[in-house]
């Protein structure tokens, strides 16, 4: 249930945005380029892609698409808005309360469905066993809420109308199917008479709405905030016939929730809820094909994994996981279809400036099966499989090499065209001049053609391709607006903001800032209670923020301070300079400078004092004298 703000925020990347209007330079996770709200020659204007915000720590402005779009274009927030929506392909439609409720009313029915799937499991010996067999353990089948759909026509839609739920809403969740048309319901509860109409939903709820999803085994499919919107069923027989399937082929082994209110299948994936830290902290994603391949991996150790639901990849879907790494590792099955996939897949996702690997099995082999049957239910087994798997991970272009050399023969003229048909483009989408060099190389050598005449192929197909939307008219001196400093911080809260930036990248240096905790100014001590509280040994990052409860407004800036982080730890790095040193050496000089405002302050009550002749005067002197002595040390 995104809202258009938070759809608009889902569909564009932060860096593609500021890249069309400035040139961005990598820096690390981040990326950096001379602000243009301010002169400067040295970059101190930073994007953050996993945090999807920018700030310049020159000028101390920063924000998220909206405010970088609103101050480069001059323009308010709702032509920011509008501007935004229409890149995004998002109408900008008011949300009525009718279709809040609805969307509501379709989580609670997926709610109560996932219990009651997952009750019916745990009641049924049979698919445990096969899912025990197949090397899934308890722990994992009650963690991801795995469930039974009954082989019963109408075993869930009962359930949630005794739950109070409507014919109608069921319908709508895509839970069940009518075989009355919608509109031939509503006309005839609403035109005939109550009796009738009584009549009419009793043959609604008894006979003509029955379930989706019948002898299956059922995955929950969360969103990003881990509501259930959807589900996948996979069929089972056991040992006896179907009472509700008899064309299982016909049917299809697996299937998914159709279209609903909140389930879209092309902008969600699965497990993703779960993975999204790993996939920030490991810095790559492993994408998988299907519910048992992820479970099978997960259940390996191995975190940082998402999952397609039977659906080729989207555009969208890979917004989303730019958002936690650069690096994408396909693990699909090596059959010709997977394959194909695959490389529709890395078509999409090289577009992206994905750095691309193949997980490679042997052909026909399945993951799930590889992982859960050769390594068992020994997660030690499986890990070693996994991580030896994810070492041999084969980079892209290598995967393209070899699927060249099968489309033709090279030792023909039609042959070597066909080769190089297929592989020159596959080089023409590599940035690096070296790369494309090593690869025409690498080309003509197999084709015994010469490498002049393949950059001249390859050339014809630059001009064809489409233009860098990045910037290609930017004039940088035209671009360098004088934008004044937008706010002056007070000393002691410069040097607070920077301590604090340096523990939320490193926090388990918060017990060098114990004993330093009173100095902080007041707003700082509330994040420092936050890192304080929070047991990580990891970056404190946007993900570990998001489900604390705490004032948005604290988010953010926490959320700002992580940037200002990577920042501050790049300087360091040039400079050769030890965190953990300059830590140090700010907590000495935020005492010192939270002493010597002490000081200024007692210094006024002096004066005061000595006016008024007042008693306290001789206990302020002490006082002063005091924490004067502290600066000295």
């Amino acid at each position: 249930m995104l809202s258009p703000l938070e759809e608009i925020k889902n569909k564009l990347d932060v860096v593609e945005i500021i890249g069309q209007y400035l040139k961005l330079e990598k820096a690390g996770a981040n990326y950096k380029a001379l602000c243009p709200f301010h002169k400067e020659k040295t970059p101190s204007f930073f994007v953050s892609p996993s945090r999807q915000i920018w700030h310049c720590f020159g000028c101390n402005c920063g924000g998220d698409i909206f405010t970088f779009v609103m101050k480069i274009e001059n323009i308010e927030f709702k032509e920011a808005l509008e501007m935004l929506a229409k890149k995004a392909g998002v109408k900008l439609i008011p949300e009525s309360p009718q279709l809040r409720s609805q969307k509501q009313k379709l989580l609670d029915i997926n709610k109560e469905a996932a219990i009651f799937f997952e009750n019916n499991l745990w009641q049924n010996k049979e698919v445990l066993e096969y899912l025990h067999e197949r090397g899934l353990k308890d722990e994992t089948i009650k963690e991801f809420h795995l469930g039974w759909a009954l082989d019963d026509w109408r075993g869930l839609s009962n359930f949630l109308i005794q739950k109070g739920f409507k014919p109608q809403e069921i319908i709508a969740s895509g839970l069940a199917i009518s075989k009355i048309e919608p509109a031939e319901i509503n006309s005839k509860t609403q035109n005939i008479r109550l009796d009738s109409a009584r009549q009419v939903e009793y043959r609604i709820q008894n006979t003509d709405i029955y379930d989706r999803f019948r002898a299956r085994i059922m995955f929950p499919i969360d969103d990003i905030s881990q509501q259930v919107v959807g589900f996948t069923g996979r069929i089972f027989q056991g040992k006896n016939p179907l009472k509700t399937i008899k064309d299982i082929e016909r049917i299809g082994k697996y299937v998914n929730s159709p279209q609903t209110l909140i389930f879209d299948k092309g902008t969600i994936l699965y497990g993703l809820s779960k993975a999204k830290p790993y996939l920030h902290s490991q810095g790559e994603t492993l994408l998988v094909e299907g519910q048992m391949d992820f479970l099978a991996v997960w259940q390996s150790g191995i975190k940082n994994v998402v999952a397609t639901s039977g659906t080729a990849l989207t555009p969208y879907q890979l917004k989303i996981l730019k958002r936690y790494s650069n690096t994408l590792t396909l693990g699909f099955d090596m059959d010709e279809a997977g394959e194909k996939a695959a490389e529709r897949t890395i078509e999409l996702a090289l577009a992206k400036e994905f750095n691309i690997k193949i997980l490679r099995l042997e052909k026909g082999k399945d993951l799930a099966d590889y992982l859960l049957r050769e390594g068992g239910k020994n997660q030690k087994e499986s890990s070693l499989l996994m991580n030896k798997l994810l070492k041999q991970a084969e980079p892209i272009m290598d995967f393209y090499f070899e699927r060249a050399q099968t489309m033709g023969d090279k030792n023909t003229i039609e042959g070597k065209k066909t080769i190089a048909t297929y592989f020159l483009p596959k080089i023409n989408r590599l940035n690096n001049a070296l790369d494309k060099s090593f690869w025409i190389n690498k080309l003509s050598r197999l084709l015994n053609i010469s490498e002049g005449a393949l950059e001249d192929e390859l050339k014809k197909i630059s001009k064809l391709s489409k233009k860098d939307l990045r910037g290609e008219a930017f004039d940088k001196d035209e671009s360098l607006y004088q934008f004044p400093v937008s706010q002056f911080q007070p000393r002691i809260e410069g040097i607070a903001e920077r301590i604090i930036s340096f523990l939320i990248k490193s926090p388990l240096l918060k017990k060098n800032a114990l004993e330093y905790e009173e100095y902080f100014p007041s707003d700082f001590q509330k994040i420092f209670q936050v890192i304080k509280n929070i047991s990580t040994e990891k970056e404190l990052n946007w993900e570990n923020l998001k489900n604390l409860n705490m004032a948005d407004e604290l988010k953010q800036k926490i959320n700002q301070l992580a940037l200002k982080a990577d920042y501050e730890t790049e300087l360091l790095e040039k400079f050769q300079v030890s965190v953990r040193d300059e830590l140090e050496k700010e907590l000495k000089e935020l005492k010192r400078e939270a002493i010597k405002k002490e000081l200024t302050d007692i210094e006024k009550e002096i004066r005061l004092a000595e006016k008024e002749n007042s008693k306290t005067l001789e206990e302020l002197i002490k006082k002063f004298n005091q924490l004067s002595k502290q600066l000295l040390t």
